[in-house]
């Protein structure tokens, strides 16, 4: 008899379907789009060799993908925090993922795709590495506009804008520069557009 626990999704039903043997992640999309999308996505990034669930099977607009656990990177970041401390290194191996997807689909593609959806729950570490979930709402943009998002959500996480997120961010900005070779006040710019969209969703100021 299989366990079915649901997971916290805005758009979709996400369940964690444990059985004897096994276990997995049954992803049923409300949009067939979005399906398609993700998973054209998902192919895209395995056969570069990009750090992504296997999807075991496909069917109907639900995707049974290989269940990766359940360490975001968030988790690390919530409880980093919590103990004071910083492993400059998987820091390194965030930002060399979001480096090797941009490289990935824009060979296939032949144009710039960003993720567009973009926080540190996005990503789940499995035995020190850095695995990418979620590409539904991948689409044409700039590199910019993700890591500034991305540093936005960094530093608006509860608590807010503390000394330990501040010290994360500034980190964040100089090794995302160099990997994905862009300006640093690009991604600053593109920060300060994220924090304000923000604080119009939540209705407080940062």
């Amino acid at each position: 008899m299989h366990k079915k626990i649901e997971l916290p999704s805005k758009r979709n039903k996400v369940m964690r379907v444990v059985g004897y043997n096994n276990t997995y992640i049954l992803k049923k999309f409300e949009n067939h789009e979005n399906y398609i999308r993700e998973k054209e996505i998902l192919n895209i990034l395995k056969n570069a060799n990009v750090n992504v669930p296997l999807i075991i099977k496909a069917e109907q607009s639900s995707l049974y993908l290989e269940d990766l656990g359940e360490e975001t990177f968030l988790d690390w970041y919530e409880e980093s925090e919590k103990q004071n401390t910083l492993d400059i290194s998987i820091i390194y191996k965030l930002s060399s993922w979001i480096k090797s997807f941009y490289e990935a689909v824009f060979d296939c593609c032949n144009e710039q795709i960003v993720l567009y959806d973009v926080n540190f729950k996005n990503f789940i570490i499995v035995e020190g590495k850095i695995y990418g979930i979620d590409f539904e709402e991948v689409q044409p943009g700039h590199i910019e506009e993700d890591a500034g998002r991305l540093t936005a959500f960094g530093l608006t996480y509860d608590p807010p804008m503390t000394g330990w997120k501040n010290n994360f961010r500034n980190m964040f900005i100089d090794i995302l520069s160099e990997k994905l070779n862009i300006d640093k006040r690009r991604i600053i710019e593109e920060e300060k557009k994220e924090l304000k969209a923000i604080e119009k969703r939540r209705g407080k100021q940062y």
